[in-house]
């Protein structure tokens, strides 16, 4: 199986990723240990978490994107948003980024990061790996894995098997020091990461119980499986989701929502991923992780090849931590699901049951009825708004003539017989619930209606209740709610009742105000805040509730406030705020200083890595983007020259410390004119992020290798290498024996080819695919062919005559033609290709190389890394250079912050008229630049900044002016912090 990761191929991720690794797979989850039963435990219906039925609403997010300063205000506001659960990958190269160097501090303090998720009463599912994904640069493999012989990634190999144990003695003990039968947060664990062969308990190998062995031979007691569990950007697909052969819950490990292509919310994203959400609570599914709920920033050089800085995801808890109607969504859900997790985690279908409930048959129906109530789910799937009649048998009095409403694409709740104390049952709810919060002797009940709507809600009693609100309707043993939300409610309409020791406690909300409301708690007592924009921190102290309030900075008018205690309703109210955030910050006074000092003939190389051939990036340790060759080239005549050698990324070239040309790498050769005698070429090699490695299996060397490596070979003449594109294909018989060679070539019978065209429809299948090679020029002493890709196996023949065969896709073969006779006259190359899974054919370039017989350049220099960005001496003022080069540099210069008074100012730096590089702001590497996204500017965390003085460091690889770039506010991220106090007597 392949799986081609690229932003523009979204759809083609969707369906075959979706459907082959996800739904069509296992998705079983191996059980818990004795001794972490009591703590954390499942059947076929649902998780139990210390002794209690538990909806897993989970929010992904990752520490290694985030400033360790900012761990505990993200996760705080995961937890704002009635999430119970965080996912987390513990990235490789993050933590051992040099060989047997090990960090779990700062940042990287894994245990401390664990520690505030227990805090904040959160559980945590950890993916240990040892393989990420992730759109981080390699998967998250340390580079130095590309240098060890026979080593092969993902399989059962020794060498690799040797690393993750060394990496897991360091890792395992941080996470499963904190399970939660330990008192941590942890309740389950994922090894690997979307492999292609093995998902939840399927074991294909000896890779696979490899790891497991070594995972419970350290100590793993919680529950855990493999790759994942339901990944898809819509993980409920048709809704069935029930399964009497599974023996664990549904869950969803990776439920995309929106997509890192992305920067902030597009209309639309809240309605989609709300009804997706949905779709798996109607359906039985028993909880769900949302990759991303916050996606942050690639620190450093830690993107991969398809993002640069931000890593946004366009998701609801933005880059700089602002809240986006997506986050609202979330809450919603998870308030809801939570509330009823009693139900939804010991459940079964009851959709024929009810299925004729609604009396539109527009709406369809879903329904769970488990021994503590029932939950009916009305769906609308059109486009526009269904006003329906329900037919509830026995209760004609209540809805006689009246209708709910369901809004286009909505999944609307109602409940029916469910226990909210031993003195109350809900029996019907056809009113929205948000969600219900226990409060001491309150149960108040939180729902969702807007101007006009119907509260219609009903209570079974074990006694006569009585009420001071006179539109309870008060029966012998029963009540009714049956009112119509007022049109002017900008304040929760509330009504209650009190029956035996309890108080059942409404509150009608807008959709506005359910926004708006925040379900907090602190030492044991829960308390519900309507009106504040968010809820940070709370503590108690002197008989006053004291609560961190915030307020988006383009949003600063007075807020009516209400506190809801046990039996209590407080109001008060906050001010308006001041908080002006100027809109940029002016950069001047720019120091520069040259980057490329290494391209001089006379720089000190000792301290360089040296070999007979170019090695690729990191050979040295080296782990940035950036680094430089030396050579030496000795030239018989003046002329034209061709260096051919292996290449990823972008280069520069340079002769006798002279820029001589730009080069893409790709292409693996540079052509440029040189005089007679001994010369210094110097290159400078830089890349963009390596490839996430997706569904890739075997040799690690191999695949996307940055900057120079290989034979290196230099000739006189050339260009040398061209792209073949006249392709023609006709598919083939399964049973055709490829040993008789290809059919003759004829364009009756074959067609058109284009690089990159599936011709299998995403089945199995074979076809042959031709092209002839145009004679080459007389001398010609050998023609390679160079084969970046083929989808998956190719037998290669040429004039007929089959000559090689190669296994695999996404890696690089080629086939060498040193026949001189053949040489002599146009060569018919074929190749058959089988495919077995998912889309088929030539899917990446096809090249010929006919620089034959040429002179090799070996002795070869590397130095990794941009040079010290941090340098106190070598700088220069900018207007003191006569000239600016179109090379490496590095520019540098402070500004000042205006006060924030508190608040929090977001500000980005915007690299306006620069190249490709990184950025330096007091010390701390904001990312790679240019984004790949619309947000073109950088987030500057604002635990990075400084009051007063702060200094930036540029290292623009192209050497481009420095002199458009600035500070830039990120004003729709700012936010306004105000402390208030609310007396609770």
């Amino acid at each position: 199986m392949r799986i081609r990761y690229t932003i523009l191929t979204f759809i083609l991720l969707l369906t075959a990723f979706t459907s082959a690794l996800s739904q069509g797979s296992n998705d079983y989850i191996f059980p818990t240990t004795a001794v972490a039963k009591p703590y954390i435990d499942f059947d076929s219906k649902g998780f139990i978490v210390q002794g209690k039925r538990t909806f897993i609403v989970s929010a992904g997010l990752e520490y290694s994107r985030i400033p360790h300063e900012l761990w505990y205000d993200r996760l705080m506001r995961i937890k704002r948003a009635g999430f119970n659960c965080i996912e987390i990958y513990t990235i490789w190269n993050f933590h051992e980024e040099q060989e047997g160097k090990f960090n779990f501090s700062g940042d990287r303090d894994l245990g401390k990061f664990l520690d505030i998720v227990k805090q904040l009463g959160l559980y945590a599912i950890v993916r240990v790996g040892p393989y990420y994904c992730a759109e981080w640069d390699n998967g998250g493999y340390p580079i130095w894995l590309k240098f060890k012989k026979g080593l092969r990634v993902r399989e059962d190999n020794k060498p690799f098997e040797q690393y993750v144990d060394r990496f897991f003695d360091h890792l395992l003990p941080v996470v499963f020091q904190r399970q939660i039968n330990k008192g941590g947060a942890v309740i389950l664990v994922q090894l690997e990461n979307e492999h292609p062969n093995g998902w939840g308990t399927v074991m294909p190998d000896g890779y696979f119980k490899h790891l497991q062995a070594k995972a419970l031979d350290m100590g793993m007691q919680v529950p855990y499986f493999f790759s994942g569990l339901h990944h898809a950007s819509d993980p409920a697909g048709d809704g069935k989701l029930d399964d009497d052969k599974r023996p664990n819950p549904w869950f969803s490990t990776e439920f995309w929502t929106v997509w890192y292509s992305q920067y902030g919310a597009k209309p639309g994203d809240a309605e989609l991923y709300d009804r997706r959400t949905w779709k798996i609570i109607a359906h039985g599914g028993n909880g769900y992780n949302y990759y991303m709920a916050h996606g942050g920033s690639n620190f450093g050089y830690t993107n991969n090849d398809e993002d640069a800085a931000s890593y946004d995801y366009g998701t609801g808890i933005g880059q700089a931590g602002d809240l986006r109607p997506i986050y609202y969504t979330f809450k919603r859900a998870s308030w809801f699901s939570r509330s009823f997790q009693d139900v939804l985690e010991n459940s079964t279908n009851a959709s024929e049951i009810y299925k004729g409930i609604a009396a539109d048959t527009a709406v369809k129906i879903s329904a769970r009825t488990s021994p503590a109530g029932d939950l009916i789910f009305l769906d609308n799937p059109g486009a526009s708004k269904v006003s329906t009649l329900l037919n509830i048998k026995g209760d004609e009095g209540l809805l006689a003539g009246k209708k709910i409403s369901v809004q286009p694409k909505e999944i609307y709740p109602l409940v029916h017989n469910y226990k909210l104390n031993d003195e109350v049952t809900l029996d019907w709810a056809l009113t929205r619930v948000f969600a219900i919060v226990k409060q001491v002797n309150t149960t108040t009940i939180i729902v969702d209606a807007e101007a006009g709507d119907q509260l219609l809600l009903r209570f079974n009693t074990k006694e006569k209740a009585s009420s001071a609100s006179a539109s309870v309707k008060i029966g012998n043993n029963n009540l009714l709610i049956d009112e119509q939300m007022p049109a002017t409610a900008e304040m929760p309409v509330e009504y209650t009742f009190n029956s035996g020791s309890q108080t059942i406690r409404v509150l009608a909300m807008n959709h506005t105000l359910t926004d708006k409301t925040w379900i907090v708690g602190i030492e044991g007592t829960s308390y519900i805040i309507t009106g504040l924009n968010y809820v940070g921190d709370l503590s108690v102290k002197n008989g006053q509730l004291k609560v961190t309030a915030e307020t988006p900075l383009i949003q600063n008018a007075g807020q009516k406030i209400m506190l809801y205690t046990d039996g209590k309703g407080i109001a008060f109210s906050v001010d308006a705020q001041e908080g002006n955030q100027p809109r940029t910050i002016s950069l001047t006074n720019w120091q520069y200083k040259d980057a490329s000092v290494n391209a001089a003939p006379n720089v000190n190389a000792s301290s360089w890595l040296k070999s007979k051939d170019p090695q690729p990036m990191g050979a040295d340790d080296d782990i940035t983007a950036d680094a430089w060759y030396r050579a030496s080239l000795n030239i018989t005549s003046n002329g034209k020259y061709t260096l051919q050698v292996k290449g990823g990324g972008r280069g520069q070239a340079f002769i006798d410390g002279k820029p001589a040309a730009k080069w893409k790498l790709n292409d693996n050769e540079l052509t440029i004119n040189l005089t007679k005698g001994k010369h210094n070429l110097a290159v400078f090699a830089a890349h963009d992020g390596r490839d996430k490695l997706a569904a890739y299996l075997g040799p690690i060397d191999e695949v996307d290798s940055k900057g120079l490596f290989g034979n290196a070979l230099i000739k006189k003449g050339g260009p040398f290498i061209s792209e073949l594109s006249d392709w023609y294909f006709t598919r083939a018989n399964k049973k055709y024996d490829v040993k008789q060679g290809p059919p003759a070539f004829d364009t009756s019978v074959y067609k058109k080819y284009k690089i990159g065209n599936d011709v299998f429809n995403l089945k199995e299948g074979y076809a042959w695919f031709h092209i002839t090679i145009p004679q080459q020029p007389a001398g010609t002493s050998k023609l390679a062919v160079l084969f970046k890709s083929v989808d998956e196996n190719a037998t290669v023949f040429i004039n007929g005559k089959q000559v090689a065969h190669h296994d695999g896709w996404n890696q690089p073969f080629e086939v060498n033609i040193t026949d001189a006779e053949t040489l002599k006259h146009p060569v018919d190359l074929t190749l058959f290709i089988e495919n077995y899974s998912n889309e088929g054919g030539i899917d990446q370039s096809v090249k010929i190389n006919a620089i034959g017989d040429a002179t090799a350049v070996i002795n070869w220099q590397l130095k990794g890394g941009p040079g010290d960005a941090q340098a106190v001496q070598g700088w220069t003022k900018l207007e003191a250079v006569k000239q600016v080069k179109n090379v490496p540099a590095f520019y540098r210069t402070i500004f000042s912050l205006p006060s924030s008074a508190g608040s929090t100012f977001i500000w980005r730096f915007d690299p306006d008229g620069l190249g490709h590089g990184s950025v330096w702001v007091n010390g701390h590497n904001l990312g790679r630049y240019p984004e790949k996204l619309d947000m073109k500017s950088l987030y500057i965390p604002e635990c990075w900044l400084k009051p007063g003085v702060n200094q930036v460091v540029v290292y623009d690889e192209d050497g481009n002016s420095i002199n458009k770039t600035r500070i830039v506010a990120e004003g729709a991220a700012g936010r306004l912090i105000k402390e208030i106090s609310i007396p609770l007597n």
